[in-house]
């Protein structure tokens, strides 16, 4: 090879060699990439998330006559707000009066045969003593006895039954309750069991939720919960959560109960509440590597931070202090570990 030659391909690879030394001394003395930067506490958001529900009461009872016996009077009438033992229904008690009166007469004679029968036993146990009787007879006044003592309980249990009867002829409510429908009319003949009146116990009041098993913990840990129908919220809290999925639509009973006033039984509306956790806004999440993240200030230095459950259009849940310094603009063009200066709005 020429001398001319070697000494073009010696310039060739110096050039070379100096264009590969500025890039690299370029790199190295890059300027930092500029960004803005805030605490975490001044953009997280506390998503709102809902669940359908409905107000129920735990007792929707059809009211019915223990008795057979004609309807006297009726004193309850629809939307009617009733309290615990107030009379609703009256029935014809007159059958069952006499019942009792004739259980009464045979349970005064019964006892006034157990008080012969006992005199006659102890003036038996006198007279075996003097041996003027055989013992005997004195056995025949004590089974005497015994049978006049078995009929008295027999009587008193059948004017007690009597009794019981006539007052089964007054139907009262079994609790504070509003009537939501009549059924019987005035001079029917009532069968045992067949309905009467339909209403609704006012003390029981509860809010039946479905909410999805992932947002079972968001709403446990919430401060705030409130009920929404028609417009008009109500605070509610939790009473009991039933630790079961339903198989049909995958999701799981919340029930919840009002702290002040509570909805008409029946309206159907919201459950909403706020999550407890700070959650990062969407615009702060980039995708690096496969995951979604966020970046954030560390000595001057952009670090990747990984959220775990992170979904693309969504706020996500964020384990950071609040005053974790947050890259908000800029942010989509860093890399982790790559300086940053930064600057203001």
């Amino acid at each position: 090879m020429s001398l001319l030659k070697k000494n073009q391909l010696k310039a060739f690879f110096t050039l070379v060699l100096l264009f590969f030394s500025s890039c690299f001394a370029a790199a190295g003395y890059a300027e930092p990439t500029k960004a803005s930067v805030v605490k975490l506490g001044e953009v997280a958001v506390y998503p709102v998330k809902s669940a359908f529900a409905s107000v129920i009461t735990l007792n929707n009872s059809k009211l019915s006559a223990e008795v057979s016996a004609k309807i006297k009077s009726i004193s309850a009438e629809v939307g009617q707000i009733v309290n615990k033992g107030d009379v609703l229904i009256q029935l014809d008690a007159t059958d069952y009066s006499l019942a009792l009166q004739q259980a009464g007469a045979n349970l005064i004679a019964a006892q006034s045969n157990l008080e012969l029968s006992q005199k006659q036993l102890e003036r038996a146990e006198k007279l075996v003593s003097d041996g003027f009787i055989s013992p005997e007879r004195l056995n025949l006044r004590e089974s005497e006895f015994t049978n006049a003592k078995s009929n008295v309980a027999l009587r008193r249990a059948q004017y007690n039954a009597a009794k019981r009867n006539v007052a089964k002829c007054s139907i009262t409510a079994p609790f504070k309750s509003v009537i939501r429908e009549r059924i019987a009319q005035v001079g029917e003949i009532t069968a045992p069991g067949a309905p009467l009146l339909h209403l609704s116990d006012l003390s029981t009041v509860e809010i039946d939720a479905k909410v999805q098993p992932r947002h079972i913990d968001s709403l446990t840990l919430s401060r705030s919960i409130v009920f929404t129908s028609d417009g008009t919220e109500f605070p509610v809290r939790i009473k009991r959560i039933v630790p079961v999925v339903n198989e049909e639509n995958r999701n799981q009973t919340v029930r919840l109960e009002f702290i002040k006033n509570h909805a008409a039984i029946g309206s159907a509306g919201t459950i909403k509440w706020a999550a407890d956790k700070p959650h990062a806004p969407t615009d702060l999440l980039v995708q690096r590597n496969s995951q979604l993240g966020v970046f954030i200030l560390n000595d001057n230095q952009a670090k990747f931070f990984v959220v775990p459950g992170a979904s693309e259009g969504s706020p996500a849940m964020i384990n950071l202090p609040l005053d974790t310094l947050m890259i908000y603009q800029g942010q989509h063009r860093l890399q982790d570990g790559q300086a940053v200066s930064i600057v203001s709005d």
